[in-house]
């Protein structure tokens, strides 16, 4: 009796324990589309995205489907447009706007909506001490 127990307790954390995989998709070229972690169904960890012709379009960091923490997004050329940070899948916190490769503005968002700009250092670090 005690033997069987412990069989069904065994077998029952086995079946729920859930297994992290790494994933890749591929567009038709053949050239990879995307890849990253997934673990019950849903992304987790970190994830790239690339442009049919193989560059990376964008990467970060996923928790249960949703990004999180920061995000960088590239153009064809694997050139940052910009960094952004996510939580719970909405832009939340700082976001660095790139051009040709070099920093021109910083943006604050909550939940989504731009709430604030700078175009410059100084104030930036005006309005953030």
């Amino acid at each position: 009796m005690i033997k069987s127990i412990f069989i069904l307790i065994l077998l029952s954390v086995c079946i729920h324990t859930a297994e992290k995989t790494y994933y890749k998709d591929y567009y038709e070229n053949g050239k990879i589309k995307s890849e990253g972690w997934i673990l019950d169904n849903q992304k987790v960890d970190y994830w790239f995205y690339y442009y049919e012709n193989g560059k990376k379009k964008e990467e970060g960091h996923y928790n249960k489907n949703k990004k999180v923490q920061w995000w960088l997004y590239y153009d064809a050329n694997e050139i940052i447009l910009k960094k952004a940070e996510f939580k719970n899948n909405i832009q939340e916190g700082l976001t660095l706007v790139y051009k040709n490769g070099s920093l021109v503005k910083a943006e604050k968002y909550l939940k989504g909506v731009k709430i604030k700009e700078w175009t410059s250092l100084s104030k930036y670090k005006r309005d953030n001490p």
